[in-house]
């Protein structure tokens, strides 16, 4: 399934790959740049994980990983954008905090409000 942010042009296009399971893959500081088009684009940043590159171009262990999980969700969309801003500075934080060279990958876990309201959605059913 192809998420929000992968169709914005300036986001797929600062991708130095995909992973095995074909989500995009970040370097850094290209990240950062793509954390903050996210909050450009309303696009909340779930979470963060961070892998090391194996010289065979395989992932390795799972260095380290964030998670950020709200309080409170959004209920309505005008507070869709304090979630994204308050998401996102978070993995901002977590990315200048963890900088990690060529041969990590970061992969950022996403939610658009559309996403976002389809979850909600599901969950009620």
């Amino acid at each position: 399934m192809t998420n929000d942010f992968e169709t914005i042009p300036s986001i797929a296009s600062m991708a130095s790959g995909r992973t095995v399971g074909g989500e995009l893959a970040f370097t850094f500081p290209e990240v950062s740049e793509v954390i903050r088009l996210c909050t450009m684009n309303e696009i909340a940043i779930l979470g963060v994980e961070i892998f090391e590159v194996r010289a065979d171009g395989y992932f390795t262990k799972n260095l380290s990983v964030y998670d950020q999980h709200m309080k409170s969700n959004p209920e309505e969309k005008h507070q869709w954008t304090g979630y994204v801003g308050e998401n996102n500075a978070l993995a901002e934080e977590f990315i200048r905090l963890n900088p990690k060279g060529d041969d990590h990958i970061y992969v950022l876990t996403t939610s658009s409000w559309r996403e976002f309201c389809k979850v909600q959605e599901m969950r009620q059913k």
